[in-house]
């Protein structure tokens, strides 16, 4: 027996600037919950953007961020991003792998968010609509 749920689960294959194929990762974008969760893994990284880091503090530190970014997006998906890289692995461009990697999902997630929840007002006024400056629904004798 199969049953099937919607869960709004997304997949997206992540692909290296190269086209290299890096995998696919799978979470729920539109997840309200994902939104606090990612902005805690924002604020949390913010101040390593600009920053040195000893070698001693990256090992552990590069463990916790990976763990926090599957919690906020409730898959195991560091493996993917990172494909063994530590996330204070420097780019061309001088930018940290996990500053790129928060460039690509944050925007992702925003607009998730923001179709979610304007999908979500819409149901609601079609089931509201109907009532909208009526009586209708009110009990005998109630104005409003």
């Amino acid at each position: 027996m199969e049953l099937k749920i919607d869960r709004g689960i997304k997949s997206y294959d992540i692909v290296d600037t190269d086209g290299h194929p890096a995998g696919t990762i799978r979470f729920n974008p539109a997840d309200p919950g994902l939104a606090g969760r990612w902005e805690a893994v924002e604020k949390e990284l913010e101040p390593y953007k600009n920053t040195d880091i000893s070698i001693g503090e990256t090992v552990e530190l590069d463990k916790r961020i990976k763990e926090k970014i599957d919690y906020a997006l409730g898959s195991p998906v560091s493996g993917v991003l990172f494909g063994g890289l530590s996330c204070f692995a420097m780019c061309e461009d001088g930018k940290l792998v996990f500053e790129h990697i928060l460039d690509a999902l944050s925007p992702l997630i925003e607009e998730a968010q923001t179709n979610a929840a304007k999908a979500a007002e819409e149901r609601i006024k079609q089931r509201t609509d109907a009532y909208e400056g009526s009586a209708v629904g009110l009990a005998p004798g109630q104005t409003e």
